[in-house]
């Protein structure tokens, strides 16, 4: 079966924020302009799926799932996925463009099971057979429900400010997601979680004289075996990661504060001011002093 790729431009047209929701009832052919539900494709943005009656058999890059109502999950983009089968399906496809959520979702990486379910998820579906998948019970999937057809209205009526209703309504759905998938008792999804945390930890946490062992302990794995499934999934090893937050956030201090250099170093979790502005000057291609009279013009 041939590829088929979905631009954006079918979906994200006539709104400055680029969110877009589409609904499948039953098990009709094509349901809306540019349906691709049983033809394999793939699009460069991602895609929620959210399974509310009925169920189905999910191809995603070669392999198989079968779904239900209830059932929640991301596709993320250049993934090759469609539906082999339907059967009474009921579905929303939520689609957005992550590079331009991408401070959104930076803020949302203070949350576990945020982390777990957007960043971990999808890269582990395959390793765990879709166990570490998010199903809803019927109060979670109803509230879910509830703020979907408030987006749904909002793009029927396409009045003034509704970029701005979708994003605040598209954001409501992370935090519900991500609150309901740290609740997740099923192993593999506690596993995620865990990883999750890890990643929640170092943001908020990055001043502290963090160690790999250290590290590697909250997750309840070995440096060895933690290491390559991190970096996998963010491109860093943990100890890259944590460098990179605590450069970031003493990017941010160099320019709202006027405190001296050495004393930002070391609330970002450097004990070397020399080795702080190395490793400056690596990620920003100048010095702190320099990246901070360049704030000031």
């Amino acid at each position: 079966m041939q590829t088929v790729i979905a631009n954006r431009c079918d979906f994200f047209t006539g709104n400055a924020c680029p969110v877009a929701l589409r609904t499948i009832h039953g098990d009709a052919a094509i349901q809306h302009e540019g349906d691709l539900t049983d033809v394999r494709h793939t699009h460069d943005f991602a895609e929620l799926i959210i399974i509310t009656g009925g169920g189905g058999s999910h191809w995603i890059n070669g392999d198989v799932y079968t779904v239900s109502a209830g059932d929640i999950f991301l596709i993320q983009g250049n993934t090759e996925h469609y539906f082999t089968e339907r059967h009474k399906l009921d579905m929303y496809n939520l689609m957005f463009d992550e590079m331009f959520l991408r401070g959104h979702l930076e803020n949302l990486r203070n949350l576990p099971g945020f982390n777990a379910f957007f960043l971990f998820e999808p890269t582990y579906r395959r390793r765990h057979k879709f166990q570490s998948r998010l199903h809803l019970e019927r109060e979670p999937l109803f509230a879910l429900e509830s703020l979907l057809r408030q987006m749904e209205n909002e793009w029927k009526q396409f009045l003034p400010g509704v970029d701005l209703m979708l994003l605040a309504r598209l954001l409501e759905i992370f935090v519900l997601i991500s609150r309901e998938y740290s609740q997740n008792r099923n192993p593999m999804a506690r596993h995620l979680v865990r990883l999750g945390d890890l990643i929640t930890r170092l943001e908020n946490e990055y001043a502290k004289p963090w160690s790999i062992s250290r590290i590697a302990s909250l997750t309840a794995m070995a440096p060895s075996t933690l290491i390559p499934i991190f970096k996998e999934v963010t491109g860093h090893s943990p100890i890259d990661y944590l460098l990179n937050v605590r450069l970031s956030k003493a990017a941010e201090a160099l320019l709202r504060s006027s405190a001296p250099i050495s004393e930002i170093a070391e609330s970002c979790g450097f004990a070397d001011s020399n080795y702080f502005s190395r490793q400056f000057h690596k990620k920003y291609l100048c010095s702190p002093r320099a990246y901070r009279m360049k704030g000031d013009k």
